[in-house]
C-alpha cells in the first residue's frame, strides 16, 4: 500500500520493477525486426532511457564482447561519424524527448538503419505508420504513475528485448527472469529505509566501480528525480585520481556530504584494494561515508539491484521529510517553457 503523501503512485510503481523488465523485454522479442549487422550502434536516449543503455553498456565490456563500437548519444543531433553502416536506435520512454527526435533526420540523410524502442508519442505513430521500424511497449499496467522516473524497468526491459531480438545481445529470456526474481528476493532483505535516514539530510555521492558505471548513472538520477535530493556519483579506480585531494574544501562539505560505496566482488582487484585504502584516507580526513555491499549473484543482478536500490533511496529520502515523491512543478514549467509535452 502506498504511503498517503505518495499522491500518484511512486512506490507502487517501484513495486513493479521486476515485472516491468519481463514484460517489457517479451514484449520487445515479439515484434518483428529485420536483422542488421552493423560496424557501430549509436543509441540516442535521455534520462532513464538513456541509463537503460548505460546499465548494458557496463555489461557489454565485461561479459558480451559485442563487437561493435557503442556510443551513448545525451544530445541532439548524432555524432558525424554515423553513416549507413550505423545502427541508430531512438529510444525514448514518452517517444516525444525532443533531443532524440533531432536524430531521426540525421540518421535519414546519411541512411543509417534505425530502430525506434518506446511506449507512446511520435515514435509510436511513426513506428505504426511504417516511417521507421521499432518497437512500442505497454506501461501503464506496471507503472501506474506513468512516470518515466520510475519506468526504469520498461525502458531496461524494451531496450534489453529489442537488442535481443536483434541478436545483439546475448541474453535470454530465462537468464533475464532467473535474475529478476534473485533480485526480488534480495529486496525482501535490504536495508535501504535505514540506509536512507542515514543519509537524510546529506548530500550523498555515490561510488563503484566498472561494470557498474550506468548502475550510478541510473541510481543518481532516481535520486535526484524521486528524492529531489541533490545527489553525485564518481567510479573506481577515476576518483581516486580527482577526488582524493578536493574533500576538504568548503568546509562544510565534512558536515554535509556523505559517501555512499556500492562494493561487489565483480570489480577489479586493484578496486577492491582502493576502496580500502580511500576509506582510510577518508577516516584521516573526517569525511562521512557508508557501505552497501552488492548482494546479486551476477553482474546483471548486480547492476539493476544498485539502480533499484537508489531508486527506494529517492522514495525515502522524499517521505522522511514529508515530501510527495510524484509531483515534478519544475520539470512541467522546463517543458512548457520549451513547448515540449511534459512526458
Amino acid at each position: 500500500m502506498t504511503n498517503t503523501l505518495d499522491s500518484l503512485g511512486i512506490e507502487d510503481s517501484l513495486n513493479l520493477f521486476p515485472e516491468q523488465i519481463k514484460k517489457t523485454f517479451e514484449e520487445a522479442m515479439r515484434f518483428n525486426l529485420t536483422k542488421f549487422t552493423p560496424k557501430a550502434i549509436v543509441i540516442s536516449g535521455m534520462g532513464g532511457s538513456s541509463n537503460a543503455a548505460k546499465i548494458l553498456e557496463g555489461l557489454y565490456e565485461e561479459d558480451f564482447k559485442v563487437p561493435y563500437d557503442i556510443d551513448i548519444h545525451n544530445d541532439y543531433d548524432l555524432p558525424i561519424w554515423v553513416n549507413k553502416d550505423t545502427l541508430v536506435i531512438l529510444n525514448s520512454y514518452s517517444g516525444n524527448t525532443e533531443e532524440t527526435l533531432s536524430a531521426f533526420n540525421d540518421a535519414k540523410k546519411v541512411g543509417a538503419k534505425m530502430i525506434a524502442v518506446t511506449t507512446n508519442g511520435k515514435l509510436k505513430d511513426m513506428i505504426i505508420n511504417k516511417e521507421i521500424e521499432g518497437v512500442y511497449v505497454e506501461s501503464k499496467s506496471v507503472n501506474p504513475s506513468d512516470y518515466p522516473k520510475v519506468g526504469l524497468g520498461i525502458s531496461f526491459g524494451a531496450l534489453s528485448g529489442t537488442l535481443a531480438n536483434l541478436g545483439i545481445l546475448k541474453l535470454s529470456k530465462d537468464e533475464l527472469f532467473a535474475g529478476l526474481g534473485e533480485l526480488t528476493k534480495i529486496r525482501e532483505v535490504w536495508n535501504v529505509l535505514e540506509m536512507a535516514k542515514k543519509l537524510s539530510d546529506f548530500l550523498p555521492i555515490l561510488l563503484s566501480g566498472r561494470p557498474f558505471l550506468g548502475a550510478l548513472n541510473a541510481g543518481r538520477n532516481a535520486m535526484c528525480e524521486i528524492g529531489r535530493t541533490f545527489t553525485q556519483f564518481y567510479d573506481f579506480p577515476e576518483v581516486n585520481h580527482v577526488l582524493i585531494e578536493a574533500t576538504q574544501q568548503p568546509s562544510y562539505i565534512k558536515d554535509k556530504f556523505k559517501y555512499l560505496f556500492f562494493e561487489s566482488d565483480f570489480v577489479h582487484p586493484r578496486v577492491k584494494e582502493r576502496f580500502k585504502i580511500t576509506k582510510k584516507i577518508f577516516d584521516e580526513q573526517g569525511n562521512n561515508y557508508l557501505t552497501y555491499s552488492l548482494k546479486g549473484s551476477t553482474k546483471l543482478v548486480q547492476a539493476l539491484e544498485l539502480a533499484h536500490y537508489c531508486a527506494w533511496l529517492g522514495l525515502h529520502l522524499s517521505l522522511l521529510r514529508n515530501d510527495d515523491p510524484g509531483p515534478e512543478p519544475w520539470i512541467i514549467k522546463l517543458k512548457e517553457s520549451l513547448s515540449q509535452p511534459v512526458h
